[in-house]
């Protein structure tokens, strides 16, 4: 009886490529800038539509999908619809997944668990109540981000989501965005406006929407300066009745300077100081506060708590 032969030695790897798999240097291999860009948007903003990755970051629905599927199958991103079973096609809304996350976290030096990342949480957020008021916080500044493609002298220099803010000024105020816009004004010069957003759904009274401009008061208290604070509201009628709320019992000049619109353009002369006849454009609003006699703070671009991406992609991937 003759011994089994001993089997041939497995073939050594001679691929130039990474191996398959859930590792830095695979993930590297397989991201292109533009989608190591788009996976630190999604995590500084949690979740991020497919509607709203188009505007930001390409030209047609159809690349974007495409490249979206392939990131979802790389486990970059994960991806749920609300109400798919409801008429029509439910569009994905998208999160950053494991192997995204350890990705975002290297780029600043960190472990996924160091980062923060917390992948039920970012899931559960489909059956939140509050995903739309998320969603359409994230679109009005998603048209300011994208309004450089059109008009290169607009760019959107900073976003920062909720969280950012409430580890940079959570002591006195929770803003739902911080942003920072550089645009001409009126007179054709570069101006720059660092603003506070409120987003508004009309699910909460004026009372309580007018009660967060007491933490806004204090801001100044604290920082010893306003920055604008800017309140989109769901129309018209809600717009008028929140300037009469606050201007009602107001001096001579409100104490925060406020400036609201129910207008989709963020970017345009949409925005209506309280006390104001005139719409003004972002750009303008600085300006306006100052010959008011408010004391702004200047623009913050950076701060050391804050992980967010520059929010205007470079023109070259689009």
């Amino acid at each position: 009886m003759t011994a089994n032969p001993t089997p041939p030695a497995a073939k050594a790897r001679t691929s130039p490529f990474p191996a398959p798999g859930m590792t830095l240097p695979y993930l590297l291999f397989r991201t292109t800038p533009r989608d190591r860009w788009l996976l630190a948007m999604i995590a500084e903003h949690r979740v991020l539509t497919a509607e709203q990755i188009t505007t930001l970051a390409y030209r047609t629905v159809r690349s974007a999908n495409r490249r979206l599927s392939t990131l979802a199958s790389l486990r970059l991103v994960e991806r749920f619809r609300t109400n798919p079973g409801q008429f029509g096609a439910a569009p994905y809304h998208y999160v950053l997944g494991p192997a995204g996350a350890l990705l975002v976290a290297a780029a600043h030096d960190l472990t996924a668990k160091q980062f923060g990342y917390d992948r039920a949480k970012l899931l559960r957020q489909a059956f939140r109540p509050d995903l739309p008021h998320t969603t359409g916080c994230n679109s009005l500044l998603i048209c300011l981000a994208a309004g450089h493609r059109a008009r290169p002298e607009r760019r959107l220099a900073a976003w920062w989501d909720q969280d950012s803010c409430q580890r940079v000024w959570g002591d006195v105020i929770r803003p739902d965005a911080y942003a920072l816009l550089t645009a001409p004004d009126a007179d054709g010069a570069a101006a720059e406006c660092g603003f506070f957003l409120e987003y508004d759904t009309g699910t909460e009274s004026l009372t309580q929407l007018a009660a967060k401009m007491d933490g806004y008061a204090r801001h100044l208290d604290a920082y010893g300066g306003h920055r604008p604070v800017l309140i989109q509201l769901p129309d018209a009628a809600r717009e008028l009745a929140l300037h009469t709320r606050l201007t009602t019992h107001a001096s001579d000049q409100p104490p925060v300077p406020v400036a609201t619109t129910a207008a989709p353009e963020p970017g345009e002369p949409v925005w209506l100081p309280l006390g104001a006849t005139t719409r003004l454009a972002p750009a303008d609003l600085p300006a306006h506060y100052r010959t008011a006699g408010y004391r702004l703070l200047e623009p913050v671009r950076a701060d050391p708590y804050v992980r967010a991406p520059i929010p205007t992609p470079d023109p070259d991937w689009i």
